[in-house]
């Protein structure tokens, strides 16, 4: 990811330690880095820091290109709790700002101006209870981080039943797959104030998209060897 004259990547070390409970077994753990590179000079790009930093890179502010946003994946026994992270980077350390708790398998992160955007999966802990089995619930997040140490974390208005990613965000509107099979998308209507709002639901041509634009109010949505599907947003 490039931030003005600054290139990014995010690499991680798996650290395996003894299991405490003293089965002989070990428990593993993931430490990430970032690597920076500067590109002030394109010629001869140089190799900077390597910087200690709480998840995957997935954006930065657009006012404080230090203000960097990360994504972490914690898989706590049988739960998941994935988070969030708003890290200021100084002199070589990057300095913790904020954690924002997404409980549920996080997918794709989508930044745009200070607002991060992502699907949370909540199922493996739902699938009992009481005896009966429910279904898996998907939620479109959106997360305002323009007060890097007091995020606002929007979810949309109800949870839909079944499976959904992330699939892109064009202007005022998200789209997110549906369906194990991604044979659909849900499309949500959003707004700087208010969470995002459920709007309709449309069936996808073969076996389902894999990315987005929009042109005016039509969205055009990619599907391999079945093209290009236009829909007219309401």
């Amino acid at each position: 990811m490039a931030v003005g004259n600054t290139l990014y990547a995010t690499d991680y070390q798996w650290i395996n330690t003894p299991d405490p409970s003293g089965d002989g077994g070990t428990v593993s753990t993931v430490s990430y880095w970032l690597e920076q590179i500067d590109l002030s000079d394109r010629a001869h790009p140089r190799i900077g820091q390597h910087v200690n930093v709480p998840g995957v890179l997935v954006g930065a502010s657009t006012s404080d290109a230090s203000m960097l946003y990360f994504a972490d994946y914690i898989w706590d026994g049988s739960d998941e709790r994935d988070q969030i992270s708003v890290c200021q980077l100084s002199g070589g350390l990057c300095y913790l700002q904020s954690v924002t708790q997404l409980d549920g398998y996080v997918g794709n992160v989508i930044v745009q101006n200070d607002r991060a955007y992502t699907t949370v999966e909540e199922y493996d802990w739902m699938w009992q209870n009481g005896g009966t089995q429910n279904p898996p619930y998907t939620e479109l997040h959106q997360i305002d981080l323009s007060n890097p140490g007091a995020p606002v974390d929007r979810i949309s208005t109800a949870s839909t039943k079944g499976w959904g990613w992330l699939l892109g965000v064009a202007g005022d509107r998200a789209v997110v797959t549906s369906g194990w099979g991604n044979m659909g998308v849900d499309i949500y209507q959003l707004s700087n104030s208010a969470a995002p709002k459920y709007e309709e639901s449309v069936r996808t041509l073969g076996w389902g998209s894999n990315s987005l634009s929009r042109q005016g109010n039509t969205l055009y949505l990619a599907s391999g060897y079945w093209g290009v599907q236009p829909i007219t947003l309401q």
